[in-house]
């Protein structure tokens, strides 16, 4: 995709007090990414509603409650930029997303990542397997302004789609200074031999440390450097998290599937673990551009 079209995103609202950090963010992002329209969408599951308020009639009137009180809401925070609020009523929450993504083509979705604020990350959760777009899912205890990114790299087909997303951050129009930097986490699967001794591990990552050290430059050296960071014993995502919040990182960039070898393999293992781990960093989970 383009890195200078105007972005199409769309919102995912649930009634709560994530709501209201969701709508500060979107203004923040509007403060960086050419965004051309904003949708915000809360979906009524028809399991969940009383059998009286289950008539046409009845559910049209809750709508439009929903809507009007989310459209009044929204200008007195002084929204600037297009947005429109659709309620939907399905029995799956996240059927109402991927109807939507039937007839509009988006960009981005952005979800709440409840930290601190009671929830499940169940939506989120299949959504990021499902919806065909970059995901973004903001903790309830992120920070602003956005002044740094980290590319999480590994060195897979998604390496490009991150950098692309990355440098929309970066190199924005709107004059907005923000620090970027690549990581690769190296992890030698060949430790978990019962044969293999730690001198046998630690030849094995500083090899793959050097195959990938080249590989970055040779492919990307003028794209920026990158910092290769063994993981030890510790598993990608938690050495991702650990370097995210060693470096302070307001936005973690990676892709939704990695390069283990294992086809399909619960998402990506390292996206999975991520979307289970506690953290103040936004995550955006990128998918291939087709």
């Amino acid at each position: 995709m383009d890195k200078n079209k105007k972005l199409d995103v769309v919102v995912g609202l649930d009634l709560s007090t994530m709501d209201q950090y969701l709508l500060q963010y979107m203004q923040v992002l509007d403060q960086i990414l050419e965004i051309n329209k904003v949708t915000y969408i809360h979906n009524l599951k028809l399991g969940e509603l009383p059998k009286e308020l289950l008539q046409p009639d009845r559910i049209a009137l809750i709508k439009e409650k929903i809507k009007n009180k989310l459209t009044q809401y929204f200008t007195e925070a002084g929204v600037n930029y297009d947005f429109e609020i659709l309620v939907t009523v399905e029995g799956y929450t996240e059927l109402a997303f991927m109807n939507l993504s039937k007839k509009i083509s988006y960009d981005l979705l952005v979800l709440g990542n409840k930290q601190e604020l009671e929830g499940t990350g169940a939506l989120a959760d299949k959504l990021v397997r499902i919806f065909p777009s970059a995901i973004l899912l903001v903790p309830d205890t992120y920070k602003v302004p956005i002044t740094t990114i980290i590319d999480a790299i590994d060195f897979s087909k998604y390496t490009v789609d991150i950098m692309t997303w990355a440098d929309r951050f970066k190199n924005n129009s709107k004059g907005q200074k923000i620090e970027h930097s690549a990581v690769h986490i190296s992890k030698s699967y060949m430790g978990f031999y019962p044969t293999m001794t730690n001198k046998e591990l630690e030849k094995i990552t500083r090899e793959d440390i050097k195959e990938k050290q080249d590989k970055w430059n040779k492919r990307y050296a003028t794209y920026s450097d990158i910092e290769i960071v063994p993981a030890g014993e510790r598993n990608i995502s938690a050495s991702l998290i650990e370097y995210a919040r060693s470096k302070d990182a307001d936005l973690l960039i990676l892709g939704v599937k990695g390069t283990t070898g294992f086809k399909e393999i619960f998402l990506g293992s390292v996206a999975n673990h991520l979307l289970h781990r506690p953290t103040r960093t936004c995550l955006l989970f990128v998918k291939q551009s087709k």
